[in-house]
């Protein structure tokens, strides 16, 4: 049995307030709970609990929909892995993914939920990114418009928490080396803590290949990155070998179905 490095949750109704062309959780939200608030919690604390056990020490909340829609869900979970620590089970790193957008227009969501999440160990929040540019931002989500990524990156850090960019690569928007340097150096600039960066895949859980930058874009984007991190920006593109870990079931993922399983298409 191979160890397992990181384990997903998959928390919340699946209620979205973007219309991602290509969105992975389209698939899972017919199993998705119709309530925000209901959780498995005995199936959850097994597979916490089991996969600590198997080395896991990283957590990774995220959704069929958009999380922060469900807070109370999110909540209910933190506090559940919070509370292990009574039993010396401590994960050492807790991340919630996010498209940013309620973060961004809601002032009242984030005094009332980050501050919390963080005092029950939540310390990163991952925003999927597509551009820079607001308006172009708006149009890949779907959406009228899309908040200011310097109000997300502010309101995240006056949590007291880490704000990391997911960038989503595409042919047709961020295709080359050169529109990539220009995108990691903007969020930097807007103050993004890490830039992580990932070519679209398809519904078999495997890289777009006509969809996604060529091999040799990724090739130089990956070598740039590596060459261009500071100590206050971390900078990554995955890539296939990157994928390596979910192949060998390294990092496993608890489905709204039930399943806990290393690939989206399970």
């Amino acid at each position: 049995m191979n160890k397992v490095n990181s384990l997903g949750l998959f928390v919340g109704t699946g209620d979205c307030n973007a219309h991602c062309k290509h969105c992975a959780g389209v698939l899972h939200r017919k199993y998705a709970p119709k309530q925000d608030g209901t959780i498995d919690k005995d199936l959850l604390y097994k597979t916490i609990k089991s996969c600590y056990e198997q080395g896991a020490r990283s957590i990774s909340i995220s959704s069929s929909g958009e999380p922060t829609l469900s807070p109370i869900a999110v909540t209910k979970v933190l506090d559940l892995i919070h509370r292990m620590q009574e039993e010396d089970i401590n994960y050492s790193w807790i991340n919630l993914y996010s498209n940013g957008i309620r973060i961004g227009n809601d002032k009242e969501f984030c005094n009332q939920y980050l501050g919390q999440w963080r005092n029950l160990g939540l310390q990163t929040l991952y925003i999927t990114v597509h551009d820079l540019n607001e308006k172009r931002n708006a149009k890949v989500y779907g959406v009228a418009e899309y908040p200011s990524l310097k109000k997300i990156v502010s309101r995240i850090h006056s949590a007291d928490l880490r704000a990391r960019a997911n960038v989503v690569l595409t042919r047709d928007n961020i295709g080359t080396c050169e529109k990539y340097i220009s995108m990691a150096e903007g969020l930097r600039k807007i103050g993004f803590d890490h830039v992580s960066a990932w070519p679209i895949r398809n519904a078999d859980d495997k890289m777009d290949l006509e969809l996604s930058p060529s091999p040799g874009e990724l090739e130089k984007m990956g070598n740039w990155a590596e060459t261009h991190e500071t100590p206050n920006c971390r900078l990554r593109v995955l890539r296939e070998k990157s994928h390596e870990s979910y192949e060998k079931g390294e990092k496993l993922t608890l489905f709204p179905d039930g399943t806990l399983s290393n690939t989206w298409c399970n």
